[in-house]
């Protein structure tokens, strides 16, 4: 996932014909964080912030990728939903596994 723009864990799953849970705790397990797997840059389905490294809601992890992401250039509102990427839009990045896309590059 490019700096400054985000996915969901259904984008995620949906590219592995998996389940967005399963890619949940593939990346609570990431022992990597934050790179070269960006988890902060993943978010859910309806565009808030989800969770990180397992907690959810008002802790500090959360507000850790909140603070992540709004470095990069994205933007949420007061409750936590992605107002716009970066590049100023209101997308998530598609993630396609095995195929190169120029769309995604």
């Amino acid at each position: 996932v490019p700096k400054g723009q985000v996915t969901t864990y259904k984008a995620i799953s949906d590219a592995l014909k998996s389940h967005p849970r399963a890619v949940g705790n593939a990346l609570r397990n990431n022992p990597f964080d934050p790179l070269p797997i960006p988890c902060h840059r993943v978010i859910a389905s309806d565009l808030t912030l989800g969770g990180f490294s397992g907690q959810w809601g008002d802790s500090v992890k959360v507000a850790n990728k909140k603070a992540k992401l709004a470095k990069e250039g994205c933007v949420f509102d007061t409750l936590g939903r992605l107002v716009t990427n970066s590049d100023g839009k209101r997308e998530i990045f598609k993630p396609v596994c095995g195929i190169k896309s120029s769309e995604n590059k």
